[in-house]
């Protein structure tokens, strides 16, 4: 009892962490793209309407509505219709009369089960004497509750513990106390903390598959029957997509490990009640447990982000890294409880057991680097996203917990030669304690939205549909011009009275006449513009206005049994840039203070690297010249301290610079914008909406935000090639 009382602490000390720590809220799955965009004004009606989402979408657990002006349920809507992609989704529009109109959906990812909600509005207005609607768009995912993520972190630690402590058992253990003769009943393997660690995993997806399905409406009848034949199916709401066939696989081997588990418990129990030694089927549960937590971890890595976005392959890589972690961190715990029962059974070599682990961790370490590594380009996207979004973030801290965690585990491994069990062991729980921060950090990044899926920035001209107003003699005109550059344009105008602003009906003809810029030697221009669906409203097409320039354009209305009524406007006619995708704005934290003046400590370029190979260096010779001086080993820990201060400063900064550095293509590229004046006001204003918050309004790099960027923004005026 008094071990049990002792393993006790760290593990509920891990369950806290697991349930304190807090999660990264994005949307999974998000819209990248829509036909009609999101407040956009449009001269003709659509018939349909298109969206195209990040992950794919399960069908039978999407839905999407559309709203008239009024607020109610637009009639007539046609069924949704998803491609062969899983990402494209449709469905047809009846005919729509003028107004705004408000697309809603809700969707459901079949990858991960995340469900994405968001609205976003159009306007169709033939007329063209609206202005677009300026609505806010909203996407959120109620996926991403901290009680979700909670359950999602839950299932992933009771997984890996499982099966870490099987391998332990199994691997180190069993076949260590097997050669010192010394196999009792005070060597068996853990069962009930076997059994509890499955009991958790199998708990954690039940309840992140409840929880999901009453986010969705569904699944609120019996608990884990959601509408399914098979008792605690609680995947049953997602049907049959490949995450709820993966939770399946999931739940089933962290159920049989449990049941397995168990039932040895009970039976080692009732054994030693009536004085009995337990059969000997150790080595056979333990493998069944081994194989049935494989395949729990199978379930999570199929879906698990590396499976959406890269294959099969992929999977396979992150389910390796998952294995990975558990042999090496996992069983940790199992290595603990053996030294707790140690202090009974003293004749216990858990010397003996701990250096046939320290050869285990050895192989399982550097798989959990690679594995990590091999993955990380599918789901980061590019190298600026390190640095550039949360995801990235979360990334960066696990690669510097399982670093630590690793360099802890070096030491371990050169106590447990020289026979140092005392010192081992409070470094083996250090390590154990950063190797779960690293587990609590990778399950967030499972619930995180992978930087590779972010959607990018859309950004258009400011120029748009342009709306004039003018007063011919005692009527109002209102001119729109579809899109003002050199090329085709629509026109459209309107006429009413100015007393009561009601439209007039008594309109014979309206024609617009073309001025061109000044100094060019292009004629005027005049056209007739044809009577619209209302007897106020003409219109007419064409390529009216061929250059850039500005143009002076005067409308004429010919009314009944009075004299013509004319107005003019000065139109500027622009090259519009068409919209382009940047990439997604950056969601990183700021660098943290002490980092940054750790940068500005350490030498740059070559000379970095030089001190982290000098100091490496000096660690070897001190290690192996000295070993009996002693002063060894203080100057030992000190070098080893300095240098990974040191290494892990030179990697983050060069990492960070590498991010920032442009591809060779995007740096060679000429400016397509002739330099004009209009094209540099555009230009001023683009940089003051969107650069000047970091590189200040002359780009002097004292922007507002400059002092909380990982590096100096600089001054623009040098940088910027003449």
């Amino acid at each position: 009892m008094r071990g049990r009382r002792a393993l006790s602490l760290p593990l509920l000390a891990t369950l806290a962490i697991l349930l304190l720590v807090p999660a990264t809220a994005s949307a999974h799955g998000g819209l990248t793209y829509s036909n009609p965009e999101a407040n956009a004004a449009l001269l003709e009606a659509p018939t349909n309407v298109e969206l195209v989402f990040a992950e794919a979408i399960d069908p039978t657990l999407s839905q999407v509505t559309v709203f008239d002006e009024a607020g109610l349920l637009l009639a007539g809507v046609g069924p949704l219709v998803l491609d062969a992609t899983g990402l494209d989704l449709h469905l047809t529009l009846p005919p729509l009369a003028p107004g705004v109109f408000t697309v809603a959906y809700q969707t459901t990812s079949a990858v991960d089960g995340h469900v994405v909600e968001g609205t976003f509005a159009f306007l169709y207005n033939p007329s063209g004497t609206r202005p677009a609607p300026n609505l806010p768009t909203e996407s959120s995912s109620p996926s991403n509750s901290p009680l979700l993520v909670a359950t999602r972190w839950l299932a992933l630690a009771g997984a890996l513990l499982t099966l870490g402590i099987a391998v332990f058992w199994l691997v180190s253990a069993r076949p260590a106390l097997a050669y010192a003769n010394v196999l009792t009943a005070a060597t068996l393997a853990p069962w009930g903390w076997i059994a509890i660690s499955a009991g958790i995993a199998f708990g954690g997806i039940a309840a992140y598959l409840t929880l999901s399905a009453q986010s969705l409406g569904i699944g609120v009848g019996h608990p884990g029957h959601g509408g399914g034949i098979i008792p605690l199916d609680f995947a049953a709401p997602f049907g049959a997509t490949p995450f709820a066939m993966a939770m399946r696989l999931a739940l089933v081997g962290s159920g049989v490990a449990g049941l397995v588990a168990a039932a040895r418990y009970f039976e080692v129990d009732e054994a030693r009640r009536r004085a009995r030694s337990p059969s000997d089927r150790e080595r056979l549960l333990l493998l069944a447990v081994l194989v049935s937590a494989l395949a729990s971890l199978a379930g999570a890595a199929v879906a698990g982000h590396a499976a959406s976005l890269g294959g099969p392959i992929f999977a396979a890589i992150d389910w390796l890294h998952l294995i990975s972690v558990a042999a090496w961190l996992g069983a940790l715990p199992g290595l603990l409880i053996l030294a707790a029962r140690s202090r009974q059974a003293a004749d216990l070599p858990v010397t003996t057991v701990l250096g046939r682990h320290s050869r285990v961790a050895l192989v399982a370490a550097p798989l959990v680097a690679l594995t990590g590594i091999a993955n990380s380009p599918v789901v980061l996207g590019a190298a600026r996203e390190l640095v550039a979004s949360d995801y990235g973030n979360l990334l960066l801290a696990k690669a510097l917990l399982f670093s630590t965690a690793i360099a802890l585990g070096a030491v371990n491994f050169f106590f447990v030669r020289t026979g140092k069990l005392r010192r081992a062991l409070p470094v083996m729980g250090a390590e154990l304690a950063i190797g779960t921060l690293a587990v609590v950090v990778a399950a967030g990044l499972t619930t995180g939205q992978p930087s590779a899926t972010r959607a990018p920035a859309l950004v258009a001209s400011p120029a748009g549909v342009l709306q004039l107003l003018g007063v011919a003699g005692d009527s109002s005109v209102h001119l729109a011009v579809d899109r003002p550059e050199p090329g085709p344009q629509r026109y459209q105008v309107s006429v009413a009275h100015t007393v009561d602003g009601t439209f007039r009906t008594d309109i014979r003809g309206v024609t617009l006449t073309f001025g061109p810029p000044a100094g060019t030697d292009l004629p005027v221009r005049s056209v007739s513009l044809a009577p619209g669906t209302d007897p106020w409203l003409w219109g007419s097409g064409g390529e009216y206005t061929p250059i850039v320039g500005e143009w002076a354009l005067r409308v004429q209305v010919l009314l009944s049994g009075v004299p013509p009524q004319e107005t003019s406007f000065g139109v500027a006619v622009t090259r519009i840039t068409e919209p382009e995708l940047l990439p997604a704005p950056s969601t990183a934290v700021p660098v943290p203070e002490p980092l940054a003046r750790l940068w500005s400590l350490l030498p740059d370029g070559l000379l970095g690297w030089l001190l982290t190979a000098a100091l490496a260096m000096a660690l070897v010779a001190v290690r192996v010249g000295t070993r009996t001086a002693q002063w060894s080993t203080p100057v030992t820990v000190a070098l080893a301290a300095v240098l990974l201060v040191a290494g892990l400063g030179i990697v983050s900064r060069e990492t960070l610079r590498a991010a920032d550095v442009p591809p060779a293509a995007a740096a060679a590229r000429h400016n397509p914008t002739e330099a004009t004046k209009a094209s540099v006001e555009l230009g001023h204003a683009l940089f003051l909406a969107n650069c000047a918050s970091c590189h200040g309004a002359d780009g002097g790099g004292e922007g507002p935000t400059a002092d909380a960027l990982l590096a100096d923004p600089g001054n623009l005026a040098w940088s910027s090639p003449g």
